[in-house]
């Protein structure tokens, strides 16, 4: 073998080992560039893997909002549990709290009619001095036809009847009532009974006059004397 051959074995195996260094560099290289490009590739999904879950409770927390949106659009009721509604109670028992509120208050208005239609005590004092007398025949009959003749000729709108006319010897009393066919019939009528009296004759003779009325009813109590 000459030397040319050796030359060529030479830069041969000279040429062969720079290949393969080559070749491994290359390969390494190849090598870590996959792995950063994976690291990567994890960091850049790692937020894509969040955002669906984040996403997820937001609709999560987003439904019942949604629910109750949806149940007020379509007209729904929305129930509370913690308040309990007024109409739970049964149909009987809101009748029978209806029914004793109503006797309540008629009690109260009785017992405000009755403080106003109490008797005063100048009316107390002819009352009572009613009760103890003896008739006066005469005069009490007389007292007594005059409020008739008065009822039966004055010219009243609505001529009131008389319930009792009652006198003794210096004290009447008469009790009149609406006429029962005339609904309309009120106080007014009262005032204009009253009006009319005091112009009568046989009227002046008394000195201390008291009346208690209702719409429905008058009572007078009169003395001659003071």
């Amino acid at each position: 073998m000459g030397k040319n051959s050796l030359l060529t074995l030479v830069i041969g195996f000279i040429a062969g080992v720079g290949l393969t260094w080559s070749y491994f560099n290359f390969a390494s290289s190849n090598s870590k560039t996959a792995e950063l490009q994976q690291v990567n590739s994890k960091q850049q999904a790692a937020p894509v893997v969040l955002q669906p879950k984040i996403a997820e409770a937001k609709t999560q927390s987003a439904a019942p909002e949604r629910s109750a949106s949806s149940a007020k659009e379509e007209g729904l009721p929305l129930t509370n549990t913690n308040k309990q509604p007024v109409d739970e109670l049964p149909l009987e028992e809101q009748v029978s709290q209806l029914k004793q509120q109503l006797a309540e208050q008629k009690t109260l208005m009785k017992n405000a009619r009755q403080q106003l239609r109490a008797p005063s005590d100048a009316q107390a004092a002819l009352q009572a001095q009613f009760d103890e007398q003896i008739r006066n025949e005469e005069w009490a009959y007389q007292t007594e036809i005059a409020l008739q003749d008065f009822l039966l000729t004055s010219d009243l709108s609505a001529t009131p009847e008389v319930v009792s006319a009652e006198c003794k010897a210096t004290v009447c009393k008469f009790e009149l009532a609406a006429p029962t066919d005339n609904d309309s019939f009120d106080h007014t009528q009262w005032r204009e009974l009253n009006d009319k009296l005091l112009k009568q004759e046989f009227w002046l003779q008394f000195k201390r006059t008291t009346s208690t009325s209702s719409d429905t009813e008058l009572t007078l109590l009169m003395a001659t004397e003071l």
